[in-house]
C-alpha cells in the first residue's frame, strides 16, 4: 500500500479543487499493479460536506482509499500550539494548513513508517510507485533540493534570510511541497522541531513557516537528496526556457503569490494545459465553474467600463503627467501618446520622492499624475496619501492601463480561483 498525505484549509471555499486535481492526477498516473494507494487527508473543521463527498467520489472513480483526520478534533492541544509557534501565519499567503505537515507523524496510524507528503498546488505526472520505492534507511526527510535547479547559491544567499544568516548552509536549501517522509525517525525527532521552533518563534524573522523550519532542524546531511523530477517547480522551469511536463511532479507555487505564478489561462503553455486537462475531470469542473467564470469576465467588463468613467472624471480640466523611470521613457511616451507639454517626472536621484511630492503640491488641481513604477506602486501611493494626496484626484496607477501588448502580464489567477 503507498500512502499519500495532503493538506488542507479550506477558508475561502476554493482550494479543495486544487488538491482534488492533484489527487486524480495521483491516482490516473498510477499504474503499476498489485499496488493501491491510501490518500491521507489532513483538514480542520473548513472542509465542507460537498468538498468532502466530492473527495470520496474522486477516490472511488479510481478505486483508490482516501481517509480524513480532522487536526481539530484529533490535536488540538497541537494546533494551539502551532497557532502560538506561527501567530501571523493567517496574514500571510500562507493558511495554517501548512504545517498540517509537522502533524503527520502523530495522527496517522503508528504502524504507517513512512508517507509521502504532495502540497496541493501540484499535478503528480509519474506513477507515485518511482518515489515510493526509494529508501530512506536512517534519513528523516526525502527532499528536492534547491541547487542547482531552482536557484543558485548566490540567490540562495540573498533570498534566504536563513542562509544570509549562517543558520543553514545553500545546499541544505530544499521546498517542503514534496516530501518522503520517515514517519519512526520524525517521532524520534520531536525535541528537535519543539526546540526549532521556540528558536523561529522568538526570532519571528522567517517568512517560510513550516519550510524554514524544516530546513533549519533537518540539514542536508540528515535527509535523502531525490531527483528533480519529484519537485518539478514551474516558475523555474519556465526561467529556463523548459516545457516538458512528462514524467514528473510539476509544482505550481515557487512565489510570493503562490499559484499566481504557477498558473494562468495561456493555453499554449504545457504547464496550464496539464492542469487544466486533470481538472477538468474532477468532480469540481461543472455548470458552475463556467458561470463562476462568467460572472468574473462579467465582473471585469463592467469595472473596466468603471474605470473609463472615472479616468474621464479625473482627467477634466487637468493635464496629464507622468512618474517612471529614466530607461522606460520611450516606452511611456509611446504607450500612452504623450502630447507636447506633458510632463514626465524621471526617477533618477536619491531624494526623488521629496522632489515628486513638492513638485505634486505645486500642481494639485492642475495635474493627474500618472504612476508608472512597477512593484513600489503600493508603498508609494502610502506615502503620498499620508502627506495628503488624494489617489484619483492628483495621482493614479498608470499601469491599470497596460497590457500584455505592452508587456504587462495579465493576472488570471483570480478567474482560475473562482472555477
Amino acid at each position: 500500500m503507498i500512502h499519500v498525505c495532503y493538506a488542507l484549509n479550506d477558508k475561502t471555499g476554493r482550494y479543495s479543487k486544487f488538491v482534488g486535481t492533484s489527487m486524480l492526477s495521483l491516482f490516473e498516473n498510477h499504474y503499476t499493479p498489485p499496488r493501491s494507494i491510501t490518500v491521507h487527508l489532513l483538514h480542520d473543521n473548513t472542509l465542507t460536506l460537498d468538498n468532502y463527498e466530492k473527495f470520496v467520489y474522486l477516490a472511488g472513480q479510481y478505486n483508490q482509499i482516501v481517509k480524513f483526520y480532522n487536526v481539530e478534533k484529533l490535536v488540538p492541544d497541537r494546533i494551539a500550539h502551532i497557532k502560538q509557534f506561527a501567530p501571523t501565519i493567517e496574514n500571510t499567503r500562507f493558511t495554517i494548513a501548512t504545517m498540517f505537515r509537522l502533524l503527520i507523524p502523530y495522527v496517522l496510524p503508528k504502524e504507517i513508517d513512512k508517507v509521502i507528503y504532495i502540497d496541493g498546488d501540484t499535478i503528480v505526472n509519474l506513477d507515485i510507485n518511482e518515489l515510493w520505492q526509494i529508501e530512506l534507511d536512517d534519513k528523516v526527510l526525502g527532499v528536492v533540493p534547491h541547487l542547482p535547479y531552482v536557484m543558485s547559491e548566490s540567490e540562495l544567499m540573498r533570498i534566504f534570510p536563513l542562509c544570509r544568516d549562517k543558520l543553514v548552509r545553500p545546499q541544505s536549501v530544499f521546498n517542503a511541497g514534496i516530501l518522503l517522509m520517515n514517519l519512526k525517525k520524525l517521532l524520534e525527532e520531536e525535541k528537535t522541531i519543539e526546540e526549532g521552533q521556540k528558536f523561529f518563534f522568538q526570532i519571528q524573522k522567517y517568512g517560510q513557516a513550516d519550510n524554514d523550519l524544516l530546513i533549519y532542524c533537518f540539514p542536508s546531511e540528515r535527509n535523502l537528496q531525490l531527483p528533480h523530477k519529484f519537485n518539478y517547480m514551474v516558475r523555474s522551469a519556465r526561467s529556463r526556457g523548459e516545457s516538458n511536463v512528462e514524467n514528473k511532479i510539476i509544482h505550481y507555487a515557487e512565489s510570493p503569490k503562490g499559484m499566481h505564478y504557477g498558473l494562468d489561462m495561456d493555453a499554449n503553455d504545457s504547464f496550464n494545459r496539464l492542469f487544466f486537462e486533470y481538472f477538468f475531470k474532477t468532480p469540481w469542473f461543472g455548470v458552475k465553474t463556467l458561470e463562476h467564470m462568467s460572472e468574473y469576465v462579467r465582473q471585469m467588463y463592467i469595472g473596466r467600463q468603471n474605470l473609463m468613467t472615472q479616468v474621464s472624471a479625473m482627467v477634466s480640466g487637468k493635464r496629464r503627467a507622468f512618474v517612471t523611470a529614466p530607461q522606460n521613457i520611450d516606452s511611456l511616451k509611446r504607450n500612452f501618446y504623450v502630447q507636447e507639454g506633458e510632463d514626465i517626472f524621471q526617477i533618477n536621484s536619491q531624494n526623488w520622492l521629496n522632489e515628486l511630492a513638492n513638485a505634486m503640491k505645486e500642481s494639485v488641481g492642475k495635474k493627474i499624475y500618472f504612476m508608472l513604477i512597477g512593484g513600489i506602486y503600493p508603498q508609494l501611493r502610502a506615502v503620498l496619501m499620508q502627506v495628503g494626496f488624494v489617489e484619483g484626484r492628483d495621482f493614479i496607477n498608470g499601469e491599470m492601463f497596460l497590457s500584455e501588448l505592452h508587456g504587462i502580464n495579465f493576472n488570471s489567477y483570480p478567474l482560475i480561483e473562482r472555477m
